[in-house]
C-alpha cells in the first residue's frame, strides 16, 4: 500500500520532530512495518537515515572536572525511586557549549518517573552557577523535587546547602557510572538534536530552550502507552 500525500505530510512532519516510527503508527494506527517499508523503498520524501538513531553508542568527551568524594551513594537510594515508582525525583547533569566557543551551558534534569525534561542556561559550570541554576529550577518545581541523583563533578560541591535550603536529598553516582542516571544521558541527547555539540550556549535565547522542551515534552512515549511526558507530570502534580 502506498502511502498517501496527507500521511506523507505527516510523517514527515512527525519525524522531524524526533517521533520514531513505532510512535508514529500508535498515533495514526498505520502499521510500523508498513512505515520502515514505505522508508526503505523510497516511498517517502526522506530516508531511514534521517531518523535520529537512538541505539548508536556516543563517544563522550574525556573528563577533564575536579571531583570530590563526599555525599550519600546512590547505593542508599530507596527501591521506589530506583523503581521510578515514585515521583519528585530528579537526575541533574550539565549539557556544555563548544570548549573553543563558551564556557556556557545547559543544566538539565529529568523527572525519573514521568520523564519530565527541563533545562535551565548558566554561564559556567562552576558550583556557584549551578546553586544559582538549581534555585530558579526549585522556583518553578519546588513542590515536586525530593531528590536529586548527580555525579561527583565540583559543580555538585555545594550539595549540602541544597540539601539544607530545599530540604531535598541528593544521591551520587558511582565514578564513571553515567548509566545511573540514564534518563539524564538520554534526554541529554534529545536536546542535542536541538543544539549540536558545536553550540555557544551564551548566544541560545531561553525561548530558544523552552521550544526545544516543549517539543521534547510532548513527544508520545511508548513506556507511557503514548502519553507524553507533561501529561504524565500533571497527573502526578495534582
Amino acid at each position: 500500500m502506498l502511502a498517501t500525500t496527507h500521511e506523507q505530510t505527516s510523517i514527515h512532519v512527525i519525524l522531524n520532530y524526533m517521533w520514531s516510527p513505532g510512535i508514529k503508527s500508535a498515533i495514526y494506527h498505520l502499521s510500523t512495518a508498513s512505515i520502515y517499508n514505505w522508508l526503505n523503498r523510497g516511498w517517502l520524501p526522506f530516508k531511514l537515515t534521517d531518523l535520529l538513531n537512538r541505539n548508536v553508542r556516543q563517544h563522550r568527551v574525556s573528563e577533564n572536572r575536579g571531583k570530590f568524594t563526599s555525599g550519600t551513594s546512590i547505593e542508599q537510594r530507596p527501591t521506589t525511586v530506583n523503581q521510578r515508582l515514585a515521583f519528585g525525583h530528579w537526575e541533574v547533569d550539565t549539557v556544555l557549549s563548544s570548549r573553543s566557543e563558551s564556557r556556557s551551558c545547559l543544566v538539565t534534569f529529568v523527572e525519573r518517573k514521568t520523564r519530565l525534561l527541563w533545562a535551565i542556561k548558566a554561564p559556567n559550570r562552576t558550583a556557584k552557577a549551578l546553586n544559582t541554576a538549581f534555585g530558579r529550577f526549585m522556583g518553578a518545581f519546588g513542590p515536586q523535587v525530593k531528590s536529586i541523583t548527580v555525579d561527583h563533578g565540583k559543580e555538585f560541591a555545594n550539595y549540602q546547602a541544597l540539601e539544607q535550603d530545599y530540604q531535598i536529598k541528593v544521591y551520587f553516582c558511582h565514578p564513571y557510572s553515567p548509566w545511573e542516571r540514564g534518563s539524564n544521558e538520554y534526554f541529554n541527547r534529545r536536546l542535542r538534536w536541538f543544539f549540536p555539540k558545536k553550540t555557544n550556549f551564551s548566544q541560545v535565547t531561553t525561548d530558544e530552550i523552552l521550544a526545544a522542551l516543549e517539543l521534547i515534552n510532548q513527544r508520545p512515549l511508548k513506556i507511557h502507552h503514548q502519553q507524553t511526558a507533561i501529561e504524565r507530570f500533571r497527573a502526578c502534580s495534582d
